[in-house]
């Protein structure tokens, strides 16, 4: 079916930029939002340079951000468009070993508010416009991006990642976070949430369902990783995995998303996860419907929706910056900065827990770049002046300016690109 309109999160790469493309070329009027102003824009021009009739929108979304949320629905709403098909496919993965936590603007654990609570109050705030296209046609949907490692019995899975703990919500209990298992969580929060639509959704037209677009190595998923494991990931584990018939391409992919939003083969399927096009189980702790609906609850409570008591995430510990270097520093001597450094450390004690904000990280390959600079600069710099007589040689030129500890994200994509900062953080 063409005609119909479709939002899709995540849409300026991959297989979300996949699926744009191929819904526009079916007549399908495509909402692209992206975190990136940028790259939304492009992936709108790249669409339009294959096919110039296509009817392709960039919108600004950032799911990690529950004002831009808002100010998306806003922004969709004054187009004055009915919505057929909301597609949830954007997401993040930052490093599997990374034991560093880092927070949306909200508080929220960031893997979590992006894969899981941002998902959530955007479809929750799109909901009026699915129910009414749904009461008008029989016929509007919501697809949901998840993965197959929502299940504990993956492999990847297996012995070190555990059940969502719903008291511990945004893994915030000492050495229970890290990236793998803040994934886990999210995309296993997705599949039940798509349950409790289910029932929720019922006889209103409006159906909900949730796929695993499998290993694509090639997507960027994996951009939070090293340099040198998206390498290996993707020019030499991809090509062996697909071999091995273990990954899937962005095609593959995109056509999931594509055959969920407009196939009539799935007009009126609703509650179903789908792997490869076909139904199967989702995981044992996904079906779990009691945790379900402690999980939708707990969801709309953090993501103040009407009905439900709101419900503020725990600040993140206290941070404590420290300049990591500045032109002035950069000419005085060295022993002192060490000195004080371990002063700094000292004084932090051993037990010290890293945050970063999902803000901090937006810059910060730009922010690396500067800093290079910035360092050879001031290693060119003569600091000692020499007395001549009554007069004095002009001082050595300043720097101005400092660099900061803790750096932006550059892109959330958001491509967004987790970087250790300089940043001393002050335990919880």
């Amino acid at each position: 079916m063409t005609g119909r309109v479709i939002i899709i999160t995540g849409a300026n790469t991959g297989i979300g930029l996949e699926a744009a493309r191929k819904l526009c070329e079916a007549g399908n009027d495509v909402i692209l939002a992206c975190r990136d102003e940028a790259k939304g824009k492009a992936a709108v021009e790249k669409i339009l340079q294959e096919n110039p009739n296509a009817l392709a929108t960039f919108l600004q979304l950032d799911l990690a951000n529950m004002a831009s949320i808002k100010k998306f629905v806003e922004d969709f709403h004054a187009l004055g468009k009915k919505l057929n098909v909301l597609v949830n496919n954007a997401g993040l993965f930052l490093k599997r070993d990374d034991h560093v936590r880092q927070f949306t603007k909200d508080n929220f654990e960031l893997t979590m508010g992006t894969n899981h609570l941002g998902p959530f109050l955007l479809t929750h705030h799109l909901l009026e416009d699915l129910k009414k296209t749904g009461q008008e046609t029989g016929d509007s949907r919501i697809v949901m991006v998840s993965s197959a490692l929502h299940d504990l019995s993956e492999r990847m899975n297996r012995g070190s990642i555990h059940k969502l703990d719903l008291e511990n919500f945004f893994l915030e209990k000492e050495g229970t976070y890290n990236g793998q298992q803040a994934y886990k969580n999210s995309k296993v929060a997705m599949v039940m949430s798509m349950y409790s639509l289910d029932r929720m959704l019922e006889g209103t037209g409006v159906s909900v369902t949730c796929m695993n677009p499998g290993f694509i190595p090639t997507t960027d998923l994996s951009r939070h990783a090293s340099s040198v494991a998206q390498f290996m990931l993707r020019y030499i584990m991809g090509p062996v995995f697909k071999l091995a018939k273990i990954s899937r391409t962005v095609e593959h992919g995109g056509k999931m998303i594509v055959d969920l939003s407009i196939s009539e083969k799935y007009k009126g399927v609703s509650g179903k996860y789908y792997d490869d096009f076909e139904v199967k189980e989702s995981s044992e702790e996904s079906r779990d419907e009691e945790v379900q609906k402690q999980l939708y609850e707990l969801s709309a409570r953090y993501c103040h929706l009407d009905g439900y008591e709101p419900l503020e995430a725990p600040p993140p510990p206290v941070k404590t910056e420290k300049v990591k270097a500045s032109k002035k520093a950069a000419a005085e001597p060295k022993e002192k900065e060490n000195k004080e450094s371990k002063e700094e450390s000292q004084k932090k004690g051993p037990d010290v827990e890293g945050i970063k904000f999902a803000d901090e990280e937006e810059k910060a390959e730009e922010a690396a770049e500067e800093e290079d600079k910035e360092v050879k600069k001031a290693d060119e710099i003569n600091t000692k002046t020499e007395d001549k007589g009554d007069e004095k040689t002009q001082e050595a030129e300043k720097v101005g300016g400092e660099i900061e500890g803790d750096q932006e994200e550059k892109d959330k994509g958001k491509a967004v690109d987790p970087v250790t900062t300089s940043a001393e953080i002050t335990a919880q």
